[in-house]
C-alpha cells in the first residue's frame, strides 16, 4: 500500500507526464531549415530560396526584402497548395548586400505563424 505522500507524488507526476505528452501531440508545424541557411554570407547570389518546414503548412506570405527594406521579386514555385517544402525564384542575382526572407504561413490546426531568415550576398554573379 502507497502511504499518503507517495500516492500524492504518483499521482502529481502522472498529471505532469500527461499534460507534457498533450503539449507534444499539439506541437505547431516550424520552420525546420532554409537554404540559404539564417545568418549565411554568400559569395554569390542564390538562384532560389528554400524553407522547410516541420509539417505540412500553407505559407501565405513570401517576401524578400533588401537592407533598405525595398521588396525584391521573387516567384513562388508551386503555388500555395500546404506543403512541408516552399522554394521561390529569384527574377535575377541579388546585389552585394544584406536581405531578409519573410515568411508567413498557416498551419493545419490554424494556427498562424511568421519568420525571417536573413543572409547576405558578398558579391553578384
Amino acid at each position: 500500500m502507497l502511504s499518503r505522500s507517495a500516492f500524492l507524488r504518483h499521482g502529481i507526476l502522472a498529471a505532469a507526464l500527461g499534460i507534457l505528452v498533450s503539449g507534444a501531440a499539439s506541437a505547431h508545424a516550424m520552420l525546420h531549415s532554409s537554404d540559404p541557411p539564417d545568418g549565411a554570407t554568400l559569395d554569390a547570389s542564390p538562384r532560389t530560396l528554400n524553407l522547410a518546414f516541420s509539417e505540412e503548412c500553407r505559407v501565405t506570405a513570401l517576401r524578400l526584402l533588401d537592407e533598405g527594406g525595398r521588396e525584391q521579386e521573387v516567384r513562388r514555385e508551386g503555388g500555395r497548395a500546404a506543403s512541408s517544402r516552399v522554394t521561390a525564384t529569384l527574377a535575377g542575382p541579388l546585389r552585394p548586400g544584406a536581405y531578409r526572407l519573410e515568411w508567413r504561413a498557416l498551419g493545419s490546426d490554424g494556427h498562424v505563424m511568421s519568420g525571417a531568415v536573413r543572409f547576405a550576398v558578398t558579391a553578384a554573379r
